[in-house]
């Protein structure tokens, strides 16, 4: 949980570090790409400008030219350029709102794409230090508040600065006078707005986590019924959900109270600022200086301003919300994985399979290392079992031959290369690896099995799936191999998910065999099965088996005890419990919780003395 905080201040300190300006200057180049939908959206924008700011001299004609002088060929006219307009005005939103969309989804579409493939370039480090939450929130939600500040707020902002321009330099050639008293005006509007926007956007996001908070009160409560019945908790689930609900209730009024102060002085502002135009627009009209429909029209270009003046607030706050998030983007854009491969880096030959460990040590953080001068050989083919208590460094061990992780110290390699100076898929293609809680992905059966190795004929599928002793149950199914399975393999066994990795390693046909404590979550009927399973699956590999599963430990060949991070024992089972030592005293442990589900050669026999031994004959 530290390291998990400390990367995410890390993070939040670099954000900090960067303005919104900054961050803008990083999606130019993505923007670029699609300059023609934007520029062609930017076209439309303008054209529909035009279009709006006509409608209020045409009104200015209806009333002069046609009420007030009695004509209705002109009032008929002017009404109907009106209509014309409106229509024209109509067709160009639709296409500026359309390619808005599709400017800004093209470039929102580049740049998740390219966040997701940063992700997937990451190493193991990274997603130990970031939840998987967090990485989701950043593809998805990120992404979709730059989706909506791009087709909106950036097309509104430059139709605001189109508008502003072009209804004062109507406004103006009417009356400068006028001109003059409305933008006295209008920044005591717009700064009421952009200082409102930047207290309510920060406030509605309060409101927004409070809302998640009670909606999580409430569920664990009602999910868990039963337990809280049973503690005896009602009241303090009550009382809980109460303050949470005030809490809710205290940032609603604060949001109610300054809408209503700002929506109110803003209204007077404007109440204010209609009255002066009203006023000196009258006396001018009076003093035959101004006509009525002049007046009109100027009262409908200050309206019209409104809305764009008001929005300025709105953009501000919204766009420096959507570089907050472009810029949690880029930091996973910009990030560069702990395991990297070399600019020259070889391709890894097809191996035979031997793995050296040559004076490994690891650490996760510096200075305090894992595993520690690990010097070990691994013949192809061999099997060798690791075993130690909880925080040895068995996992850590294993880790590092795939490259997960980079050695601290020393080097690994296989068939004499070193794994840092080959290229990253090459070396793990001729990996296979069955862990303790194998992931299922949600598609067919096929799918899965030929993950490791997309070119798989359905034959080499079949063969493995058969191997595995799941074949049968797939073609059970209606669909057979292309039956669909649930979201993480939700609607099958533990034992059926086992053999279905086991036939993905088979189909990738990998030199090397990483077992991590694949049954220790099955029952022992179905680990006996599984354990058959896997002999056939280790034919001819070299394995690395982490388990305190007796029955694949005595699989292995060769044995390996580690205690914090040191290899302590190595040698052969009959060798190890002979010697009485780390092994031995895991061993009878282990014995005595497992023997149930030793079978063969590894079955309890009891002397004479009644005393319970195993088949080599060591006293337990």
């Amino acid at each position: 949980m530290k390291r998990i905080g400390d990367e995410r201040t890390k993070m939040e300190t670099q954000s900090k570090g960067e303005s919104s300006l900054q961050t803008f200057k990083h999606l130019i180049p993505y923007i670029m790409r699609k300059w023609k939908y934007f520029l062609l959206s930017v076209i439309f924008m303008f054209i529909g400008s035009q279009f709006s700011v006509l409608t209020p001299n045409f009104t200015r004609m209806v009333i002069d030219a046609g009420i007030i002088k009695g004509s209705f060929e002109a009032v008929t006219f002017y009404s109907l350029l009106i209509f014309l307009v409106s229509c024209l005005n109509s067709i160009t939103s639709y296409f500026q709102r359309y390619l808005s969309v599709l400017f800004s989804q093209s470039v929102v579409l580049d740049l998740r794409n390219v966040v997701f493939s940063a992700i997937q370039r990451q190493s193991f480090a990274f997603f130990d230090k970031m939840p998987i939450g967090q990485l989701v929130a950043r593809v998805t939600n990120d992404t979709d508040r730059l989706t909506r500040f791009l087709a909106y707020q950036l097309a509104r902002i430059l139709q605001t600065v189109f508008l502003i321009i072009l209804a004062f330099i109507n406004m103006y050639s009417m009356s400068p006078k006028l001109t003059l008293i409305a933008a006295i005006f209008i920044p005591i509007i717009m700064l009421l707005n952009i200082k409102y926007s930047r207290i309510i956007f920060p406030l509605y996001s309060k409101i927004r986590y409070q809302v998640g908070v009670l909606t999580s009160v409430a569920d664990n409560s009602l999910t868990g019924f039963r337990t809280v019945k049973a503690l005896n908790i009602e009241n303090y689930q009550i009382e809980k959900f109460k303050r949470e609900n005030e809490t809710f209730l205290k940032l609603s009024l604060k949001a109610a109270k300054l809408r209503v102060t700002y929506g109110q002085s803003g209204f007077l502002v404007l109440a204010f600022a209609m009255s002066a135009i009203l006023y000196f627009g009258g006396v001018a009209i009076i003093n035959g200086e101004f006509t009525v429909g002049s007046l009109a029209a100027f009262n409908s270009y200050f309206l019209m301003l409104m809305w764009p003046v008001r929005s300025i607030g709105f953009f501000i706050a919204s766009f420096q919300r959507s570089m907050t998030s472009a810029r949690r983007l880029f930091e996973i854009i910009n990030r560069v994985p702990e395991v990297e491969e070399k600019p020259n880096a070889v391709e890894l030959p097809p191996i035979k399979g031997e793995v050296v460990f040559k004076n490994v040590s690891f650490g996760y953080i510096p200075g305090k290392f894992v595993l520690k001068n690990i010097n070990l050989t691994v013949k192809p083919g061999e099997k060798i079992a690791i075993l130690g208590p909880t925080g040895s460094g068995k996992s850590t061990l294993i880790r590092l031959i795939p490259r997960f992780y980079d050695v601290t110290e020393g080097k690994i390699l296989i068939d004499g290369y070193d794994i840092r100076d080959v290229k990253l898929k090459s070396l793990r293609r001729q990996i296979a690896i069955v862990s303790q809680e194998p992931f299922i992905f949600a598609g067919s059966f096929k799918d899965n099995i030929k993950l490791a190795n997309p070119k798989a004929s359905m034959s080499d599928i079949i063969k493995a799936a058969k191997i595995a002793k799941i074949h049968d149950f797939i073609v059970s199914l209606p669909k057979g191999y292309d039956t669909i399975i649930g979201e993480r393999g939700i609607t099958l066994s533990g034992g059926q998910k086992q053999r279905l990795t086991i036939a993905r390693a088979l189909v990738a046909d990998a030199k090397i065999l990483i077992l991590d404590d694949p049954t220790s979550n099955l029952d022992a009927e179905t680990e006996r099965e599984l354990v058959e399973d896997l002999k056939k699956l280790m034919k001819g590999r070299t394995t690395f088996i982490v388990t305190q599963r007796l029955p694949l430990i005595l699989l292995a060949d060769k044995i390996i005890v580690l205690d914090k991070g040191v290899i302590k024992e190595i040698g052969t089972h009959e060798e190890l419990v002979k010697k009485r030592g780390l092994y031995y005293s895991i061993y009878v442990e282990l014995y005595k919780k497992q023997k149930a589900i030793l079978t063969g050669k590894e079955a309890v026999k009891v002397e004479a003395t009644g005393e319970e031994v195993n088949s080599n004959g060591i006293s337990l």
